[in-house]
């Protein structure tokens, strides 16, 4: 009996460490755009990069903005406001509608949902990001 496909461990990873998508973890196309839509923009890009870099992968909304605003060298109070506002209106709708965070108006949390594929992903575009 052959090996050939016995589990690894380094399923949905290519040789040379990057992450793959296989066809069980994003089944359509729509989904691949989607998700590279929602990557697609810095400020989503960190916030799923916070998420995922914790052990709960839940987050106050208020901690979401102080990480992007540091990260995005956003300093004022000002520009705290602005990305706040940003984040509420725009870019964690964006993420719940792509099923990747889930926002709790009540507790003002943020809980990730996009499992480790989508983990991979946002882990790429952050070291690409960073090398920019």
């Amino acid at each position: 009996m052959s090996n050939e496909h016995a589990p690894t461990g380094r399923e949905g990873v290519t040789p040379d460490g990057g992450p793959s998508v296989s066809d069980e973890q994003i089944t359509t196309q729509t989904d691949l755009d989607e998700l590279f839509e929602v990557l697609a923009d810095g400020h989503r890009r960190h916030v799923l990069g916070y998420l995922t870099g914790i052990d709960d992968e839940v987050a106050a909304f208020s901690e979401l903005v102080e990480h992007v605003a540091d990260n995005l060298a956003e300093e004022t109070t000002d520009d705290h406001e602005r990305v706040a506002m940003n984040l509420h209106h725009n870019h964690i709708p964006k993420l719940e509608d792509a099923n990747v965070v889930e926002y709790d108006l009540r507790s003002e949390t943020v809980r990730y949902r996009g499992g480790p594929v989508v983990a991979d992903w946002v882990e790429l575009a952050l070291s690409h990001e960073s090398r920019l």
